[in-house]
């Protein structure tokens, strides 16, 4: 599906699964010597600009442990689209993860390679997911989680630290190029490492309720910038959430409208989960990120011949276009009938009230999903939202799991 949204590590055995949350926000692998995951994905895709198009996928995941302290992960993704006829095809190839891993002992983690790390602990909006920032090469679903997995990793090196009660993770990630490329099968080390960037990342349980983590992240020729995560159990139903990042930046758009260009911004995302026992589960979060315009300034600037420009540098950036949004999403596991999962989600800007809509139905069989996808954009011309296009889109999708 094709979609403007504006939206929201390495693995290791079980045995260190639960200390690498502290360090990291992605799901632990399990303990075999040799893991393959496969997924073959067909969709058919219905709109205003593709009447008639067609995707095939193929989405592999291998997590392979060589000797007890040495693992090599391989994760890849191609998606080929085909619109309306066979001749019309083009394909990305998005090579998310290729590294070696090396345990020193249960405290020490070594990584070398390609890595996909995903901080953050918001839902729709993620301003300490600063090394996703123009990593998404196809995009196929407006969900946020998918946008996160379904993108370029890093080159990097990284070490991470565990003890007890904390965890401490450095990252160093070269420049490899200069800009992204438009060869579809090209590992794109221009949209992973464009810059020299470095991040440290600290956690520290001092309960079971509370994990804060704080992170330290510089690219060359920008200002350091620092974030802060933390979750928390309200009640047996309900876990509030804030992300917050900030820092000295500077924003084009400003220089462009006469204004000061730099500046302390503070970007966050705050929100709340509630989970019922029938499954349900509703989200509401709220985003706010400073270097983007508030509605005095987002009238100026589209009004100007820079409001073109100006999206067109965001069309692949995770910060938020307009500076106040807020995200709606509910899903419910085994809705109706059992292996019947319905999620809907409603991003809205808060400055010109333009919205994104984005609905789905899945139905799980052993080895077989199918679902149905459905997203609207609405608003004024010239919004947020309103000016993306296709306006409306309905996606069937068809996976076989191996």
């Amino acid at each position: 599906m094709l979609a403007l949204a504006a939206l929201p590590a390495a693995a290791l055995a079980d045995d260190d699964a639960s200390a690498l949350q502290l360090a990291d926000q992605t799901p632990a692998m399990t303990d075999k010597p040799r893991d393959l995951q496969l997924l073959f994905e067909a969709a058919a895709i219905v709109n205003q600009t593709m009447p008639d198009s067609q995707r095939l996928s193929v989405d592999l995941r291998w997590d392979g442990r060589l000797s007890p302290d040495w693992r090599a992960v391989l994760s890849d993704r191609l998606d080929q689209r085909f619109d309306n006829s066979p001749a019309r095809s083009h394909g990305v190839n998005t090579l998310r993860e290729a590294y070696l891993s090396r345990a020193f002992g249960n405290e020490n983690i070594l990584d070398i390679g390609r890595v996909n790390t995903r901080y953050g602990v918001g839902v729709g909006y993620n301003p300490t997911d600063f090394l996703g920032e123009g990593a998404v090469r196809s995009v196929v679903s407006a969900d946020q989680e998918s946008l996160r997995q379904n993108r370029l990793g890093n080159v990097m090196l990284r070490w991470q630290k565990l003890w007890e009660a904390a965890s401490l993770t450095a990252i160093w990630s070269p420049k490899l190029a200069d800009a992204p490329t438009s060869n579809g099968l090209s590992p794109d080390w221009g949209a992973s490492n464009p810059k020299q960037r470095a991040l440290l990342a600290f956690s520290y349980q001092f309960s079971e309720s509370w994990n804060p983590q704080w992170l330290l992240f510089h690219e060359r020729g920008d200002s350091p910038q620092l974030g802060f995560n933390l979750s928390h159990v309200l009640t047996d139903s309900t876990v509030a959430y804030v992300e917050w990042a900030g820092g000295q930046a500077e924003s084009d758009w400003r220089r462009w409208l006469g204004e000061e260009a730099g500046g302390w911004r503070n970007r966050l995302a705050l929100g709340s989960t509630w989970t019922g026992a029938n499954k349900l589960s509703l989200t509401l979060e709220g985003q706010y990120d400073g270097a983007a315009p508030e509605a005095a300034e987002w009238d100026r600037l589209r009004q100007s011949p820079f409001y073109g420009s100006y999206r067109q540098g965001m069309a692949n950036s995770t910060s938020l276009l307009t500076r106040r949004a807020a995200l709606l999403r509910a899903s419910w596991q085994d809705a109706l009938v059992d292996s019947l999962d319905l999620a809907a989600m409603r991003q809205t800007s808060l400055v010109d009230r333009s919205g994104m809509n984005w609905v789905e139905a899945r139905y799980h069989w052993s080895h077989v999903d199918l679902a149905l996808q459905w997203q609207r954009f609405d608003g004024g011309p010239l919004t947020q939202y309103g000016a993306a296009m296709p306006q409306q889109s309905w996606q069937l999708v068809f996976d076989y799991f191996y």
